[in-house]
């Protein structure tokens, strides 16, 4: 053979990657409104393809939605699958959109006055989110609007890592790969005043969080945000994304998440985050990533709800 066997996969890994890029780069000059229209029948054919994820989101429905007979259900499982179609055609804009392009798409931002107070008092600010609307154009936003240091996961493709933190650290924001490197980035991040950001609603480690009702079942949630108010004594900010109706952009809100967020005993602090949360999926119930398991990880004795692969 003239290639070795390492060498062709690596070159057919970086012609699949080049092909996504032209696509990703494609999807960025086509209209909004017209990305959000032909999610529909994506929409669609996805929900009559053979996925394993159906189940997963059908299990997450029923826990999260048990007042919505089987019909209600199926009709929010097919705008589900309608919004990450959506979700996924909006990668365009998330990777190549120009500064003002991101600005003028994002139509209303509610309790700004809350960051600029946060701000103000110099004691470093986080900013918690969760997987709802389109988190990636909210990091792109804020960062443009503040000094901000996000933490993230690193990919499990090593080829993908630089391109994923070229796009969204284009408009000069930092990212850190979590870990514990990442922490001593962020505390020093917030004992200078500054901003950091996370997502508060992937499932952690075992020992790095704990069991808290979320729609009724535990699920394990990450510490971290109560540790970090506790010793800092930072502000700490709720943000959601949602997107509008006929492709025209975004939402974006801001909530202060108010002093349990600190307290002592982390259960109290999780209740809080997980009870702001369950609020902002009922009002866009459709745009939460319900095909993630959130309760693959039970305490002992409490079985995963999710089926069973063989």
């Amino acid at each position: 053979m003239w290639v070795s066997l390492p060498l062709a996969h690596a070159t057919t890994d970086i012609v699949k990657i080049a092909l996504a890029l032209f696509l990703v780069r494609l999807l960025s000059l086509v209209p909004l409104p017209i990305l959000h229209y032909l999610a529909v029948p994506l929409g669609w054919l996805a929900g009559r393809l053979p996925s394993r994820k159906h189940a997963v989101i059908e299990t997450n429905l029923t826990i999260a939605f048990p007042e919505l007979d089987e019909r209600q259900r199926r009709r929010l499982h097919r705008a589900h699958l309608v919004e990450m179609m959506r979700l996924v055609l909006e990668t365009g804009a998330v990777w190549y959109w120009p500064r003002h392009k991101i600005l003028t798409h994002v139509r209303q931002v509610d309790g700004w006055e809350h960051v600029e107070r946060a701000r103000r008092q110099g004691k470093g600010y986080l900013i918690v989110g969760a997987h709802l609307g389109n988190w990636e154009i909210l990091n792109l936003w804020g960062t443009i609007h503040l000094p901000v240091v996000c933490l993230y996961k690193r990919p499990s493709n090593p080829d993908l890592d630089p391109l994923i933190t070229r796009s969204r650290e284009r408009f000069g924001g930092r990212l850190v790969a979590s870990g514990s490197p990442a922490m001593r980035e962020i505390l020093k991040q917030l004992r200078s005043g500054e901003g950091v950001g996370l997502l508060m609603d992937q499932q952690p480690k075992q020992g790095e969080g704990e069991f808290a009702p979320f729609f009724g079942r535990p699920a394990l949630t990450m510490t971290l945000v109560q540790r970090l108010a506790a010793k800092t004594g930072c502000e700490v900010l709720l943000v959601h994304t949602r997107r509008l109706g006929r492709g025209r952009g975004w939402q974006v809100g801001f909530t202060p998440a108010g002093p349990g967020i600190a307290d002592a005993d982390p259960q109290v602090s999780i209740r809080h985050m997980h009870e702001w949360l369950e609020n902002r999926i009922g009002e866009a119930p459709a745009q939460y990533l319900w095909g993630y398991k959130r309760y693959a990880l039970q305490p002992p004795g409490v079985d995963a709800p999710y089926p069973v692969r063989r």
